[in-house]
C-alpha cells in the first residue's frame, strides 16, 4: 500500500499535521525561528485544523504524530510516551511554565486539556540544554489561546456527545480587547459514564472534568504583559483489576498536585479522611537573555529555578514529605555556515538537591548539544548530538508504602544515580511546493536507566516492586509522507514507527509501542465539508518486560467529517466521528487495563457543533 501510494502524484497536505507551514514560528525554541530554519525538528499542531472531536483529549491528538504513543487507564488517564521513553522523562509546558504534576505515577495523566490550547509542539529525543533535567525523552508544548487582536468581542460555543459512553462536552470561550486591554475566559465541563468494550460495559471508568482558563494582556508598543489563570478538577473511577482488589474504588484527582483517593470505602477512618492525599507544590524562575540577533550568529544564555514541597495529609503515606530545589545555567548559540547550512552548539549545568527528613541526595552534571542543518533545493538534512540528565524522582527514591490505585507496593532505593543518556537524531526530509516526505532515525543510549521490578513479595496484599536500574539502549525511527492524488479531492497520510527498547542483560524495556502503520485518507467534497477516514494497524508486541503480558496485533478503521455552514449570519461548524467502526475486540500494548483482562472501547459515534455568537 505503501509503494502504490508513492507513485501518485500531484502531493499535497494532509489535516494531520502541517509540514508545509515551514514559515509558521516555533515557540518552544529561541530566536523566533520558523519550522523550516530550525536545527532542531520539531512537529507542531495547530488545533483548530483538527476535528474537535478528535481534540477533545490532548493526547489522542498528540497520538497522531509519529514517534509518540499514550500510555492509558481507561480513557480518562493518558500519559505521553514519546520514542518509548515516559513518566519524568517527559517535560510538558503549558502556558509557558514547566508542568509538575506528580508525573511518576502511573495513574496521574498529562495534567493539561485541549481546552484553551492554541497549537502543541513535540519535540522528540533530548532538550536538556534549553529544559534541563527530566527532558530526557523530549518535550510537549502547549501554546495558550491567543488573545485578540482587534478590539471587539467574540463568544463560541462547543457541545459534544459521545455515545459509547454517554459522554457530553460542553466549551464556553469569550474573548476580547478594548484598547491595549485583551482577555479571555473559556470554561469547559466533561461527563462521562463508564465506557463499554465488545464485551460490555466496564464497571468504575466513568470520568468528569471541570476547568476553567482566564487571561488578560496588556499590550503597547514597548511593553507587553499577560497574566493566565487556570484550575482543573477531575473526578475519575479506575475499574477493578482484580478479583483481590475488589474494595479498591473511585480517584479524585486535582490537577493543580492535590491527589486524593479514596480506595478502601469501608475501612474505619474518620470521615473524609482519604488513603493518599498529597500536595505537590512548585515554584519556578526562568530567565533568559537574547542576544543582538543577526543572520549570521545567535545566541541565548539563561538560569532556571526550581523549588518543590511534597506535603501528605492522608491516612496512608506512600513518598514522605520531601523537598526538591533545582539550579541551571545553559547557553546555547546558532551559527550559520554559509551555503544554506547552520549549526547549533549548546551547553548547561545542572545542580538537584533532593531530601527527606534525615536522608539526602544531591546530583549535579554538565551536558551539551550539537546540531546542524544543510537545506538542499528541494530537501533538509538535519544532524543532532545530544546529552540528556535525569535524576531519580521523589517516588524513586523515597517510595515505601501502598500505591492502592496501581495496585502495588513499592519501595524506593535512596541509592539511585542519576540517568545519563546520549541520543543520536538524523532527519531527511524531501518536499516541494506542497509535500513532504520524512525520514527519521534515532539511537538513544541510556546509562543507569531506572526501571520498576516485581518480586514474588507481597505486602499488605499488594506485590512488592522495587525500583532498580542498568545501563540500556532505545532505536527506532519514523517514516511520514503527506501526499495528494491526481483527484482535486483525494488527499492522505501515511506514517510508520517503530521502536525497540532493551536494557544491557537483554531485557525489554517496558511501555514500548509495537510496530505501527496509519494510513489517513482526506476527501474535500467542497470548500464547507470534509471526511476522513483513518487507518490504524499495530502489530503484535511479544517483547515484553518481566510481568509485562504481550498483545496481539490489531487494527482499526474510524471515520469523521465536518461540515461548515451559517446560522443567523454567524459561522456553525458541525462535526461526527465514528471510532472503532466495527467494534474491533483487542488489547492495545500501553494499556495498563489488559492486565486486568479490560479490552479497549468498543464502537463510538460522536456528534457535536461548534457556534461563534
Amino acid at each position: 500500500m505503501v509503494l502504490i501510494m508513492l507513485l501518485l502524484t500531484k502531493p499535497v497536505l494532509s489535516q494531520i499535521t502541517d509540514p508545509f507551514e515551514l514559515d509558521e514560528i516555533i515557540l518552544s525554541l529561541p530566536f523566533s525561528q520558523s519550522l523550516g530554519k530550525s536545527v532542531i525538528k520539531v512537529d507542531k499542531i495547530n488545533m483548530d485544523d483538527i476535528n474537535p472531536i478528535i481534540k477533545q483529549y490532548i493526547s489522542k491528538s498528540i497520538s497522531k504524530l509519529p514517534g509518540v504513543s499514550i500510555i492509558t487507564t481507561g480513557p480518562g488517564i493518558a500519559k505521553p510516551s514519546i520514542r518509548g521513553l515516559s513518566f519524568n522523562r517527559v517535560v510538558v509546558y503549558n502556558q509557558g511554565i514547566r508542568l509538575e504534576n506528580q508525573q511518576w505515577g502511573e495513574e496521574h495523566g498529562i495534567g493539561i486539556t485541549s481546552s484553551g490550547i492554541e497549537s502543541v509542539e513535540v519535540i522528540k529525543g533530548p532538550l536538556y540544554v534549553l529544559y534541563g533535567s527530566d527532558a530526557m525523552g523530549g518535550v510537549i508544548y502547549a501554546e495558550p489561546e491567543k488573545f485578540k487582536s482587534m478590539d471587539g468581542l467574540n463568544i463560541d460555543y462547543t457541545g459534544i456527545y459521545n455515545s459509547n459512553y454517554n459522554g457530553i462536552t460542553n466549551n464556553l470561550g469569550i474573548n476580547g480587547k478594548s484598547g491595549n486591554f485583551s482577555f479571555n475566559l473559556r470554561a469547559e465541563m466533561i461527563d462521562n459514564d463508564n465506557f463499554s468494550t465488545p464485551d460490555g460495559e466496564v464497571e468504575n471508568t466513568w470520568f468528569e472534568q471541570n476547568e476553567i482558563k482566564a487571561g488578560i494582556q496588556y499590550s503597547s508598543d514597548k511593553f507587553t504583559s499577560e497574566l493566565r489563570f487556570s484550575r482543573l478538577d477531575s473526578d475519575l473511577g479506575i475499574p477493578h483489576m482484580d478479583e483481590d482488589h475488589d474494595e479498591h474504588g473511585d480517584e479524585d484527582h486535582d490537577e493543580h498536585g492535590d491527589e486524593d483517593h479514596d480506595e478502601h470505602g469501608d475501612e474505619d477512618h474518620e470521615e473524609g479522611e482519604a488513603e493518599l492525599d498529597m500536595e505537590l507544590l512548585t515554584n519556578t524562575l526562568d530567565i533568559s537573555l537574547t542576544l543582538p540577533q543577526s543572520e549570521d550568529f545567535n545566541l541565548i544564555l539563561g538560569t532556571s529555578i526550581l523549588s518543590q514541597t511534597n506535603k501528605n495529609f492522608g491516612h496512608e503515606i506512600l513518598i514522605p514529605d520531601a523537598e526538591m530545589n533545582d539550579f541551571g545555567l545553559y547557553a546555547l548559540g546558532e551559527i550559520s555556515l554559509g551555503n544554506s547550512a547552520d549549526t547549533t552548539i549548546g551547553l548547561r549545568y545542572d545542580n538537584r538537591s533532593i531530601s527527606s527528613g534525615s536522608s539526602s541526595s544531591d546530583f549535579s552534571n554538565f551536558n551539551g548539544a550539537l546540531g546542524f542543518k544543510k537545506e538542499f533545493t528541494t530537501s533538509t538534512l538535519r544532524f543532532n548530538l545530544s546529552s540528556g540528565f535525569r535524576s531519580p524522582t521523589l517516588g524513586e527514591l523515597f517510595s515505601d508504602g501502598s500505591h492502592h490505585s496501581t495496585f502495588m507496593y513499592k519501595k524506593g532505593n535512596p541509592n539511585l544515580l542519576a540517568e545519563n543518556s546520549f541520543q543520536t537524531d538524523l532527519s531527511f526530509q524531501v518536499y516541494d511546493e506542497d509535500s513532504a516526505l520524512s525520514f527519521d532515525l534515532f539511537l538513544n543510549d541510556i546509562r543507569d536507566y531506572i526501571y520498576l521490578q516485581p518480586t514474588n513479595t507481597f505486602i499488605d496484599g499488594l506485590q512488592l516492586h522495587n525500583f532498580l536500574q542498568q545501563d540500556a539502549t532505545l532505536y527506532g525511527g519514523e517514516i511520514h509522507l503527506n501526499k495528494n492524488t491526481s483527484f482535486d479531492w483525494l488527499s492522505y497520510y501515511t506514517s510508520l514507527e517503530y521502536v525497540f527498547g532493551e536494557t544491557q542483560d537483554g531485557m525489554a524495556l517496558p511501555y514500548i509501542s509495537p510496530f505501527t502503520f496509519n494510513q489517513v485518507f482526506n476527501i474535500s467534497f467542497s470548500s464547507n465539508y470534509s471526511f476522513e477516514i483513518d487507518f490504524v494497524a499495530k502489530a503484535q508486541q511479544n517483547r515484553t518486560a518481566m510481568y509485562e503480558e504481550s498483545t496481539d496485533g490489531y487494527s482499526l478503521l474510524n471515520l469523521s467529517g465536518t461540515w461548515m455552514t451559517s446560522f443567523l449570519g454567524n459561522d456553525l461548524n458541525i462535526f461526527w466521528s465514528i471510532d472503532n467502526v466495527f467494534d474491533k475486540e483487542y488489547y492495545d500494548h500501553l494499556s495498563r487495563l489488559k492486565t486486568a483482562g479490560i479490552h479497549e472501547m468498543g464502537r463510538n459515534i460522536s456528534v457535536g457543533l461548534k457556534y461563534n455568537f
